[in-house]
């Protein structure tokens, strides 16, 4: 019997997942009527490969169990099968699952089932995180993960969308998906489109992490997706709407409804292609949102006039209304898992994401068709080979490939002659275009090679080890164009106007490649007592940008120099300066000066401690604390982009240019936290954190160069901040027909500066360094989140409301105050408040139940009460909607002041239904 239980125990091993997609089922098995532990039990994770027997004190671990619901199985000889139930596993967390077995003489086929309830207080969380289920996520009124994760604690959005969490620039994130970064390092974003019917879990990590995760200071979002399962499931969903909205002073053409203007198409399928040996699991999705601002195509960007037959005529445009914010997105994943064998699993994950775009111009309103949009693509291909050593001891080898591209030009030609000169863009100041084109053509693409490996092992009942290291390698292109008149030798502009690229000397034409290189490694240990857990770590980083900077920072532009005196270098590395090597500096060719220009960039490296505790001071109530220290990379924007140092004979302050050699930027977390379960059904989280941010990249003072009255700043690390808040959290489990979870976030977000930019456009206003904390941009005081859901089998009803206090701005019309005897020119940088914003979700759905399928009809309405949000306001006013200069300017187009991207999106109504294959 015992050679059956450990042969059970070596085939029954953790299925393949990346390492942060899964957790730990552990427990303890005893006899029902005496309390005796039971050696030799059988613990099954139900329609899996996960399995364990319990040691000589009725204890057994599973490691490496995928996030999701299971029913797991606890048998032995003599006793009743029992079956627990809704068994939730969570990434990186322990489920704990204890088992009291009943002796039974009357039949082997004897089952007892029992239906668990997932604690509402997680004993081994040693920081703040937020975990959304798929089941959770298709309850609640979503458009897409971005708004899942702003709901999140602690996670807030600029006016531009931007995400951050506990008050670090939204380039502080990292986005994972199943363990593997997805995050665009040149601009620190999310680099591809994953959807909601794809996700198994939604991690949001906002406190210390632990030594795996890296390259992020403040927060953490990975993204675990779906795999097939045993038995075959497909669903298929379809729904269609628009905008419904009173506010048509401010959105054009909101009051004309068309009911497909917003559509989706979505749907999946998963299932076993050979047994348990062969598993998969495909997605697909097709979105259209026709966008809520317009504008009027009231004048052709070709000229108002053109001849026809030799005849100056009209060029109207048809007056048609325009959308100016549209996006059409296509999405997809596809995922195999294969059990090569007792030892080894490969898992296969693909996934693509091709998205275009238009963004809204103010100026182009009367002019739409003038401006352009974007395209934007990824796709990832992940292979992971797991191999099991022995019991709970295996290695994983990761292999990925990702890409990204953003491309953005009017006409795909360049020499397209719908390109109109410039000059048809001069209009009088607070008029829109009557005439012209963009004549900007952008594209950028990131190509990444990574290879990971990891050891773990639960060396026995207490501590869970692991150990993992990291390769990356980077390809970026980068190209921006400004087209420009042709122009005759004689110095004549080709008549009619025909663009022009310049070369890549020009300011008007940057392009280059870079090759940056990282590589990590970390230690971690898990330590569970049973009223004492800890986590701790240590990660090392290493970065190489491959890259260059100027020998001489008063002379740092390679394509035009200032300095034109004999420069003797020895270009032959022989010692000696020969005829040949006394040449002015323009004369020698661009790969000569290279040789002499540049110095390479140093490799930056560090080390990152991490340790996180939890003190459960009752069984249903826990302590924890947590410290770390964590550093990131600057997006590859802030090393590459003008790093050629293009400076012209301009008088003045150019710049800011990019800087190879920056450091890492680092923050330093502290966090204290308490979990409590009251009641049955209800839990509380209270926490409270600080982070000291050092080395954020911002604008350095004035660099003079050779030339007299010219001068450049270039990107550094100088800027700091510090975030103070406390979170606090309530939520009730569904029990009778409803749940419901309300979040509050206090919080003070205080920096240098809030955008590495921010320091450059103050010297050029002539202002003093900044040396003063000040609110950042997105600081938000005060932020509440609540979501309700009531329902039953056959119906449900869910609302998510938020609500949150207005971010600061910087006024710029002032009166003046007195400081003693100082006069104040203006008040201090962001130093009043916009409106508050507040908004309610709502998704009513419906369920039919058939012998093959389900059929569900929903309704959903996002914004439902039509709320006049404003996200951007005028700095004189404070207002988004009046401005002074509105009263001071006597010539202005109608329409001029009423910025619809002001607001946050008005009212939005789908209806549509879903239908699973049973």
């Amino acid at each position: 019997m015992k050679t059956k239980i450990i042969a059970f125990v070596i085939v029954f091993f953790p299925y393949i997942l990346y390492s942060q997609s899964t957790g730990k089922i552990a427990g303890k098995v005893i006899d029902a009527s005496t309390g005796e532990p039971i050696v030799g039990a059988n613990i099954i994770v139900e329609g899996t490969n996960y399995g364990a027997a319990t040691d000589i004190e009725g204890e057994y671990v599973i490691v490496k169990v995928p996030s999701g619901n299971y029913n797991v199985i606890a048998s032995y000889i003599g006793y009743a099968k029992t079956i627990t139930k809704n068994v939730q596993v969570y990434a990186d967390l322990t489920t704990n699952l204890n088992f009291k077995l009943t002796p039974t003489t009357v039949t082997l086929n004897q089952e007892i089932v029992v239906v668990a309830q997932t604690p509402l207080v997680k004993k081994d969380l040693t920081a703040t995180e937020s975990r959304v289920t798929s089941e959770e996520i298709r309850q609640l009124p979503l458009q897409d993960l971005s708004r899942l994760i702003s709901l999140q604690a602690g996670v807030s959005r600029d006016q531009s969308g931007g995400i951050h969490i506990r008050g670090g620039r939204s380039s502080e994130v990292s986005y994972l998906l199943n363990g593997i970064s997805i995050t665009d390092d040149f601009t620190r974003t999310q680099a591809l489109t994953i959807e909601t019917e794809s996700v198994q879990e939604l991690q949001v990590i906002s406190g210390s992490f632990n030594a795996e995760y890296g390259n992020a200071m403040s927060g953490v979002v990975n993204i675990i997706t779906k795999t097939g399962g045993s038995k075959f499931q497909s669903n298929f969903e379809v729904w269609t709407g628009d905008y419904l909205s009173n506010h048509k002073d401010i959105f054009w053409n909101i009051e004309k409804i068309n009911p497909v203007s917003n559509y989706n198409f979505q749907g999946s399928a998963g299932g076993p292609i050979l047994k348990d040996n062969l598993r998969y699991f495909v997605s697909l999705r097709r979105y259209h949102n026709g966008g809520y601002i317009y504008g009027i195509n009231k004048y052709n960007p070709q000229g108002r006039y053109k001849f026809v037959d030799g005849q100056l005529v009209p060029n109207p445009g048809d007056s048609s209304f325009v959308s100016m914010n549209w996006n059409d997105r296509w999405s997809g994943q596809g995922t195999l898992d294969w059990n090569i064998s007792e030892g080894f699993k490969l898992k296969i994950d693909a996934f693509g994401s091709l998205e275009k775009s238009r963004f809204y111009n103010h100026i182009y309103r009367l002019n739409p068709n003038g401006d352009m949009g974007g395209t934007s693509k990824g796709y990832s291909l992940f292979a992971n080979l797991t191999h099991l050593i022995y019991t709970n001891t295996y290695q994983e080898l990761s292999f990925a490939y990702k890409f990204n591209e953003f491309i953005s030009r009017l006409y795909d030609d360049p020499y397209d002659s719908r390109y109109v000169h410039p000059d048809s863009m001069n209009v009088p100041g607070y008029h829109f275009l009557r005439a012209g084109t963009n004549l900007n053509r952008f594209q950028r693409n990131t190509e990444s090679f990574i290879i990971k490996w990891s050891f773990t092992s639960q060396l026995d009942k207490i501590n869970l080890a692991k150990i993992g290291a990291e390769l990356q390698f980077d390809k970026l292109f980068y190209e921006n164009i400004t087209l420009i008149p042709e122009v005759l030798p004689n110095g004549q502009q080709v008549v009619p106007f025909r663009p022009y690229i310049q070369g890549i000397e020009s300011p008007q034409h940057d392009r280059f490649n870079r090759n940056p290189f990282k590589f990590s490694a970390f230690i971690q240990d898990k330590i569970e007592f049973e009223s004492l857990i800890i986590n701790v770590g240590l990660r090392y980083d290493l970065f190489n940008p491959n890259g260059k900077i100027p020998v001489d920072p008063s002379d740092p532009n390679i394509f035009n120099p200032f300095k034109l005196e004999h420069i003797y270098k020895d270009l032959n590395n022989d010692g000696k300066i020969g005829l040949d090597e006394q040449r002015e500096d323009n004369k020698f060719t661009l790969a000569e000066k290279e040789a002499f220009w540049y110095k390479k960039a140093s490799i930056k490296s560090q080390l990152s401690p991490r340790v996180g505790i939890a003190y459960p001071i009752t069984d249903k109530g826990i302590i924890r604390f947590s410290y770390g220290i964590f550093q990131q990379i600057p997006e590859y924007s802030q090393l590459y982009l003008g790093d050629q140092f293009k400076l012209t004979s301009a008088q003045g302050i150019q710049g800011p240019f990019g800087n190879n050699d920056l450091k890492p930027q680092k923050t330093t977390i502290y966090e204290l936290g308490l979990q409590q379960q009251f009641f049955e059904d209800f839990a509380l989280d209270v926490t409270a954190f600080y982070r000291d941010i050092r080395d954020w990249i911002s604008s350095s003072q004035p660099i003079p160069t050779f030339l007299a009255g010219i001068s450049y700043s270039q990107r550094i690390n100088r800027d700091f901040a510090n975030v103070r808040g406390i979170t606090l959290a309530i939520n009730k489990r569904f029990t009778n027909n409803y749940s419901f979870g309300v979040d509050y976030t206090f919080q003070i977000a205080e920096g240098t500066n809030s955008s590495p930019d921010q320091e450059f456009f103050s010297q050029l206003n002539g202002a003093e360094p900044t040396k003063i904390l000040s609110p950042l941009d997105w600081d938000q005081t005060h932020t509440f989140n609540a979501n309700l859901y009531v329902g039953d089998v056959d119906w449900g009803l869910s609302l998510i409301f938020n609500f949150y206090t207005g971010q600061p701005y910087t006024p710029t019309y002032i009166a003046g105050a007195y400081t003693g005897r100082n006069v104040l020119s203006g008040l201090a940088q962001n130093s009043r408040r916009k409106p508050s914003i507040a908004r309610l979700d709502l998704e009513l759905h419906k369920n039919f139940n058939f012998s093959f399928l389900d059929i569900q009809l929903f309704l959903k309405v996002f914004n439902l009460l039509d709320a006049k949000n404003p996200v951007i306001v005028f700095g004189d006013t404070g207002k988004p909607d009046f401005t002074i200069e509105e009263l001071q300017v006597r010539d202005y187009d109608p329409g001029w002041f009423d910025y619809p991207n002001f607001y946050s999106e008005p009212r939005n109504i789908y209806i549509g239904t879903k239908i699973y294959l049973k």
